[in-house]
């Protein structure tokens, strides 16, 4: 399979694209920090994978149209065609709404919103051409309830959750599969400084590689063998998500204000 990853640099995106690469697979490796997706490919994974052509790279910034454009073509011309977007490129901001920086938080939103949005409508006609065309969407955990200290991060991945959700039933008349998975806190660069109240009480029990392996199942997996939407990682999301399923929202309130607030 052919399978276009954004955000590959590091973290969940280089885990699933080392993890994708092992199985023979070919993998576009995307991203903003064209610096660090140079030196993530020189892994001995990726380095093998390269010199059997099976890698192509490019700078991609994916709040913008055209440069998806440019990606999507050296994946056509490399492999003649796309099997799977992997919507893995995202920011994380903390603190309080007021006193963070409103830039950064607008930034966010673009990012995390706005890049899965483009990348789901330019990759759709790609992905259609192929017998198991499938779009998987890094949501969170934090999509099943808005959490303090971080509220527009999980804003946007509600927007990611909703988007996925229907997608979903719009894109199955086009053979496309569109799901997401939903991890807690993943020890990765993006939660290494990182000072929230729900990691002081649960902890970040989850590697780059563990959701890596979800990605990866998924992937791998036929589209008719894919019956959710949503995909937890770790028992922690898992719980969550099946309690959101029969629980009133005050209850997940209480339940989320305990875990989230000081």
């Amino acid at each position: 399979m052919n399978i276009l990853i954004t955000g590959a640099s590091r973290g969940i995106g280089l885990a699933t694209a080392k993890q994708l690469l092992a199985k023979g697979h070919s993998v576009g490796l995307f991203d903003i920090d064209s610096a660090e997706l140079e030196r993530a490919i020189t892994d001995k994974v990726l380095n093998k994978a390269n010199q059997e052509s099976r890698i192509v790279t490019g700078h991609l910034d994916v709040t913008q149209p055209d440069p998806w454009d440019e990606a999507i073509q050296k994946m056509v011309d490399a492999f003649g065609g796309i099997d799977t977007l992997i919507n893995n490129a995202g920011v994380l901001v903390s603190g309080a709404l007021p006193t963070t920086d409103l830039d950064k938080q607008l930034s966010l939103i673009d990012i995390n919103c706005k890049g899965v949005l483009i990348g789901c409508y330019k990759l759709a006609p790609y992905l259609a051409d192929s017998e198991n065309g499938k779009i998987i969407n890094l949501s969170s955990a934090s999509a099943i309830y808005g959490q303090s200290e971080v509220a527009p991060y999980a804003a946007s991945k509600f927007f990611v959750r909703g988007l996925t959700e229907g997608l979903n039933i719009e894109y199955a008349e086009l053979g496309i599969k569109v799901i997401d998975v939903m991890p807690l806190w993943v020890k990765s660069d993006m939660t290494k400084d990182l000072h929230v109240t729900s990691i002081d009480r649960l902890g970040i029990n989850l590697t780059v590689d563990d959701v890596a392996k979800t990605i990866c199942k998924l992937t791998c997996r036929p589209n008719s063998k894919i019956s959710g939407t949503h995909f937890p990682v770790g028992m922690p999301a898992k719980i969550l998500q099946g309690l959101s399923q029969v629980s009133p929202d005050p209850l997940m309130r209480f339940i989320n204000s305990k875990i989230g607030t000081k």
